[in-house]
């Protein structure tokens, strides 16, 4: 569904530019949000009822593949950069702040999914029981949960920084970005469960919207490429598709989907990981 019926709905109207919101060149794009938002929700729902009760965040899962999927028929950064921006610092800012904005309706677009999830679960199994678990839920203060949070925001931010670009000047690899995404992710939820034992997956999925707007902001802060000041960079602040920072290099539609997708991921194996020490010790 999203693969199909999404990219009908939300391609750009240029097939090499990337998939975004606000940088598809439409005069206005509030429509074609609104239709993601409906589109997300069904997608969320039928997946949570073909997955049964054994996986709650089935849907979610799904509606993230499915969105990465569909952005992976456009164009990738590269093409927003070369078709939206300047070499101008003003220019790059606007762009980043472009960015920002289509980082929070893809956010939106991905709660919305994991609303008609939690809604369509409650209705096909009001007795609760969505879950195969060992052990009853661990209680969880607001401080656990906020070092929960902070631990997969900065080992994805970490790990993403370190592995998506060879120099800060190369050609954006469409492959190396979503990869990098996955694994920042993957490894960050892991490591955030690791180290607080929390199993509640709510902590731990606002960490895609605080890294793809912490992304954009440094990109933006960075827009005048101030640090390409050496003679072997200087040139490349005068290209238009240079990034103003590595982390910018994913689409916004990137961050949101393979990274909710990864969170997810990491989760599910660290909790499988802990199930399996808890068998064996008995």
């Amino acid at each position: 569904m999203m693969y199909g019926v999404g990219w009908n709905v939300a391609q750009p109207p240029d097939a090499l530019l990337g998939l975004t919101f606000t940088a598809s060149g439409r005069s206005s794009y509030l429509h074609v949000w609104l239709m993601m938002l409906v589109l997300g929700a069904v997608t969320a729902a039928i997946a949570t009822a073909v997955a049964g009760k054994r996986l709650p965040e089935a849907g979610l899962f799904a509606t993230g593949v499915g969105a990465a999927a569909m952005a992976l028929r456009g164009g990738s950064m590269q093409s927003i950069l070369a078709y939206g921006a300047s070499p101008a610092t003003a220019s790059r800012r606007e762009l980043m702040w472009m960015m920002g904005q289509d980082c929070l309706l893809w956010a939106a677009v991905m709660a919305v999914a994991w609303v008609s999830s939690t809604l369509a679960r409650k209705w096909l199994w009001p007795d609760g029981k969505t879950a195969v678990s060992p052990s009853a839920p661990k209680a969880v203060t607001p401080q656990l949960g906020a070092g929960a949070l902070a631990s997969t925001v900065v080992v994805a931010l970490i790990v993403i920084w370190l592995t998506i670009a060879r120099n800060p000047v190369a050609e954006i690899a469409r492959g190396q970005v979503i990869a990098s995404v996955a694994a920042g992710f993957f490894l960050g939820a892991m490591a955030g469960r690791t180290v607080t034992g929390i199993d509640n997956v709510r902590w731990y999925l606002p960490a895609v919207a605080i890294v793809g707007l912490t992304a954009y902001l440094v990109g933006y802060l960075e827009a005048d490429l101030s640090w390409a000041s050496s003679s072997w960079y200087r040139p490349y602040a005068a290209l238009a598709t240079t990034p103003p920072h590595d982390l910018v290099r994913p689409l916004p539609v990137e961050y949101m989907a393979v990274g909710v997708a990864a969170i997810l991921g990491g989760f599910w194996c660290s909790d499988k990981a802990d199930q399996t020490v808890e068998e064996g010790a008995r």
